[in-house]
């Protein structure tokens, strides 16, 4: 994507009688901009997460990457081609699972939707069954593919869904909250099968999520949406390290071990850290995040360690941190 923005019309609706007839003939519109300037470029293999606060244009950018919609502004293009114009041997490349929405038919059995799709993409028999089998299996879903969608729970049906998106072996699928409303199993189950897919086939995955333990467990790219448009594109340590710049490195020590000496601190200014709290067995330093793997073993070479914890800041307390900035900034 080059520039790309996305706006959309629509008008603002009077109340009454008399705004009835003024809706009718006089509507007052409105432009809202979904998008605005997105510069992305995803490659090939990738498995990228896509997060933002409600409306900030997560599914609006994918519907416009994968050629559902088109863009206002800018370009789209996928496969070299732009996206709203994909020809059908493209379209067969790509795949999208919309979480609270349903590519199967709710009143067949499971194998029945997979077998349309099998005719759909013209997927031969052999291979259809083999993968079939091979995924209902990892999944934990064999035994559920003779019932009908309406009578699967919530994970069963999603899991389905993932199964229905990957039978044609598509070069890139798009994932739009594929695990909301799931519970803590089949969330893990589907994470996994998504991971082992894209290591071993080279699948691009594209996944949008509330849940941050989805991105941090999947992905090794992140994308921040705010209000259409990028706040930030990266690696996960890479966001780490710009918000968090200094890890917190606590120390417990063997009784046998020498106690911290004031002698000791000219050692941590190669690493640049500072020695927070001393206690007889217990030791906190605070170090900048790029120099933590060097520190730890100068710790070990120095001191009989019982145990030692490294500072861990959960992804959903990054993501509010990096809210929490801009909007201070604002």
């Amino acid at each position: 994507m080059r520039g790309a923005g996305k706006r959309f019309r629509t008008w603002k609706r009077r109340e009454g009688l008399g705004g009835f007839f003024v809706n009718l003939f006089a509507r007052e519109w409105t432009e809202v901009a979904a998008l605005e300037g997105i510069d992305l470029e995803i490659r090939r293999g990738e498995f990228l997460g896509l997060i933002g606060a409600n409306g900030a244009g997560k599914t609006t950018l994918l519907k416009c990457v994968s050629g559902i919609t088109p863009v206002s502004t800018g370009s789209a293009r996928m496969f070299g081609c732009d996206s709203f114009a994909l020809k059908d041997e493209h379209k067969r490349r790509l795949s999208m699972v919309m979480g609270q929405r349903s590519q199967l038919w709710w009143d067949l059995p499971a194998i029945d939707s997979f077998r349309l799709l099998r005719e759909i993409y013209s997927v031969p028999k052999s291979d259809f069954e083999l993968r079939l089998r091979a995924a209902a299996e990892r999944l934990d879903v064999a035994d559920k593919l003779q019932r009908q969608l309406r009578n699967l729970s919530l994970g069963e049906r999603m899991k389905m869904e993932i199964i229905g998106a990957f039978l044609h072996e598509p070069d890139a699928v798009f994932l739009d909250e594929p695990t909301i409303g799931l519970d803590l199993v089949s969330r893990e189950t589907i994470r996994r099968y998504l991971v082992e897919i894209n290591r071993a086939r080279g699948v691009t995955i594209v996944l949008t999520s509330h849940d941050m333990e989805d991105i941090e467990e999947t992905c090794r790219r992140l994308v921040i949406l705010r209000q259409g448009r990028v706040l930030f594109d990266g690696g996960l340590v890479d966001l780490k390290a710009r918000t968090y710049e200094r890890r917190a490195i606590e120390v417990h020590l063997e009784p046998s071990s020498p106690s911290w000496d004031a002698a000791f601190e000219p050692l941590l200014e190669p690493f640049g850290a500072r020695m927070e709290r001393a206690a007889p067995l217990t030791l906190l330093f605070s170090v900048p995040a790029p120099a933590v793997q060097g520190f730890v073993p100068f710790l070990f070479e120095r001191f009989a360690i019982r145990d030692l914890s490294i500072e861990h800041h959960p992804l959903d307390m990054i993501i509010r941190q990096i809210f929490q900035n801009r909007e201070g900034g604002a």
